[in-house]
């Protein structure tokens, strides 16, 4: 069977299980790849674990940005390389086909639900309460069996949503308004102790979405994030190691390259607009993307792109097909109309390569 190059090379889970152990000091999880940060974390008294939403290897590499010379190596995100399926593989330390978190958007086939795996309304969070889901084990649980301090990071509006209380399954979670905010929360005694720090940071992404990458609103938020990185490397006299990495890169499409498509009920389409699942019979799913820059595959090529869990849950969520977009193209289906820039979710190297950066202080 063929297997994709972000199964079998270094990836974000990879990256995760690293940082875990060496928080733990002690090789909890197995490793396929050694080596994958600088022996100099192992002398670290805390460690900063940083995922800055958007800021993909490609496209940092074509900034001028000081971060670049802290780049230790690049390495793969997940498949689909959105957010939500990223996180959750980073936090659950599994392949997407293992958590469950498949898309941005997912399908529930036995109550016939769109579910957008983002926000998750109130219509299907019963999904999430499966015991496929409640099974899964989180580095956070792992960390609290070892007495570990630490704490979680993320925007306040974030907090106490489905999707976060299910990867971050923990009360050390702690909201931020801005980036002052968060230098104070971090400055603070209740967390300069803290073996660990995990921080979801998703400005950059947003202005990548909006305005586009290479725009300068999009290099304003390069500069901020820098001048974040820079003050928490230097507000404590605590040996302290900071690795920062992303879920995926951005793509900016024109306008030409938008393609809507129009396809009767009976065809389900989610998934990302760059990788696309569909549900329905293959004839009509081909008259609706036969002016779409692609490939179309089916259910068991689909396959060869996780990891599947061996539980037959995972069959009421797997699309029947998925269209694979050029690089420089989107779709736009019914339930998304929304103006962006820039996008995510496919394979380009500029959506799925992501930096492992190592700064210290020591």
């Amino acid at each position: 069977m063929k297997t994709q190059k972000f199964l079998i090379e270094p990836n974000l889970v990879d990256l995760s299980k690293t940082v875990i152990n060496t928080v733990l000091g002690k090789k909890f999880y197995e490793l396929r790849f050694n080596n994958l940060l600088d022996e100099k974390i192992n002398d670290a008294e805390s460690i900063n674990f940083i995922l800055a939403d958007g800021l993909g290897f490609k496209n940092l590499q074509e900034t001028d940005s000081w971060l670049n010379s802290n780049i230790s190596k690049s390495i793969f995100t997940t498949f689909p390389s959105s957010t939500n399926v990223a996180l959750s593989s980073l936090t659950l330390a599994n392949n997407p086909g293992k958590t469950g978190i498949i898309g941005y958007f997912m399908f529930d086939k036995k109550y016939n639900h769109l579910i957008n795996a983002l926000v998750w309304n109130s219509e299907n969070t019963n999904l999430i309460k499966n015991e496929f889901y409640k099974k899964q084990k989180t580095i956070w649980s792992t960390l609290n069996e070892s007495k570990i301090f630490y704490n979680i990071f993320q925007p306040k509006n974030l907090v106490g949503t489905t999707l976060s209380n299910f990867i971050y399954f923990s009360e050390k979670v702690t909201g931020y308004l801005d980036n002052k905010e968060l230098i104070e929360l971090m400055s603070d005694s209740l967390f300069l102790e803290n073996r660990f720090n995990f921080i979801y940071y998703p400005k950059i992404d947003v202005a990548a979405h909006l305005y586009g990458v290479g725009s300068k609103e999009w290099s304003r938020e390069i500069f901020e994030f820098e001048k974040l990185i820079n003050i928490l490397n230097t507000s404590t006299n605590k040996k302290s190691y900071t690795v920062v990495t992303s879920d995926h890169g951005l793509v900016n499409i024109t306008k030409n390259n938008k393609f809507e498509i129009q396809y009767s009920e009976d065809i389900k389409i989610y998934g990302d607009q760059r990788s696309v699942f569909i549900n329905g019979e293959k004839n009509k799913i081909n008259r609706a993307f036969k002016n779409v820059p692609g490939e179309l595959i089916n259910k068991a090529e689909l396959k060869e792109y996780f990891e599947i869990s061996e539980d037959n849950f995972i069959e009421r969520i797997f699309p029947d097909f998925c269209f694979l977009l050029k690089d420089s193209s989107i779709v736009i289906p019914k339930h998304l109309k929304a103006p962006l820039i820039g996008y995510h979710g496919g394979l380009s190297d500029s959506e799925i390569l992501i930096p492992i950066i190592e700064i210290s202080n020591y």
